[in-house]
């Protein structure tokens, strides 16, 4: 990127619920881009832990604001609805952004003018910070996000602004899925380009949802977006879009405990193509629900 170049203005956004014990060091990441010309906003969305006080230390720094809890998408649109910039993206607050992360995404989409979304290669880290493994992304290909339920964008992502415009932000009801059903609406706008960089690090605790116990329409969530994606369409994508959907159901349903929905979520997934649901990649789902539920209820019962 040149000197003279007119860089676009970046608005970042973090909706900020009860991670306090994580959401200086997400502040810390986006404060030490080396791209000059960002805005961030966190918005405190009605936590009841220490998050106030974290967001105080930030308050020359940060445009902070706090309101009551209304959720990660309302908070995030709200978020977005603020930003002065022409590219725009977001930060959860206990992930991390690496310091070139933001101006490598930036660079490719100004060598890609066509391109709507900007997305890189991410860090899986623990509670402490430690890195699990190196996530390499998928280039993008409309077909792995739609029907194979592969969301190839992860932590560190950037978009131009006027694809709000055009497809709205996040659906408001959602919980588990908002951003695999926000990219499948953004892929109608233009191509996605790859950043083949590690730009940031994507945290898994017992507090998130990879781990975590969670409810039984959580868990049909991504039925129920995928089944409205491919409302009168009738083929042999749309099928195993949705039985991949059901695979991922029951593993959430696995993993929470729910031996009869899991059952009825994977027998649904082989009605509806089989080789999906007994591809080494289906019962490898399965397994890592039940893997999880196991592993999160003896971390939960050891002393």
């Amino acid at each position: 990127m040149s000197g003279g170049e007119l860089l676009p203005k970046v608005t970042l956004v973090t909706p900020a619920y009860n991670q306090a014990e994580y959401l200086a060091e997400t502040i810390e990441s986006v404060l030490a881009q080396d791209y000059p010309n960002m805005e961030y906003i966190v918005l405190d969305d009605g936590s009841t832990d220490d998050t106030p006080a974290v967001l105080e230390r930030y308050a020359q720094r940060v445009h902070c604001e706090r309101h009551t809890n209304m959720g990660q998408a309302r908070t995030l649109n709200r978020g977005w609805s603020m930003a002065k910039g022409s590219l725009v993206g977001y930060i959860s607050s206990d992930d991390r952004l690496h310091p070139h992360a933001v101006r490598c995404l930036v660079e490719a989409l100004q060598q890609r003018p066509d391109a709507v979304v900007a997305y890189g290669d991410f860090d899986i880290i623990d509670a402490y910070g430690r890195k699990v493994r190196s996530v390499c992304t998928e280039e993008f290909d409309l077909d792995r996000l739609q029907v194979d339920l592969i969301c190839q964008p992860g932590a560190g992502v950037l978009f131009r602004r006027e694809l709000l415009g055009e497809v709205g932000g996040w659906q408001k009801k959602l919980r588990q899925v908002p951003d695999l059903e926000f990219w499948i609406r953004a892929a109608k706008s233009g191509p996605f380009v790859r950043v083949p960089q590690t730009l940031a690090a994507y945290r898994v605790h017992e507090g998130s949802a990879s781990f975590s116990k969670i409810s039984a329409e959580r868990s049909n969530e991504v039925v129920d977006v995928m089944q409205t994606h491919w409302a009168g369409v009738r083929s042999a994508k749309a099928d195993r879009s949705l039985a991949r959907a059901h695979l991922l159901a029951a593993r959430s349903h696995a993993q929470s405990g729910r031996a009869l929905e899991t059952v009825r979520h994977w027998w649904a997934s082989v009605k509806l193509d089989t080789a999906v649901a007994l591809s080494p990649g289906g019962l490898r789902a399965m397994s890592t629900g039940l893997l999880r539920r196991l592993w999160y209820g003896l971390r939960k019962s050891s002393p």
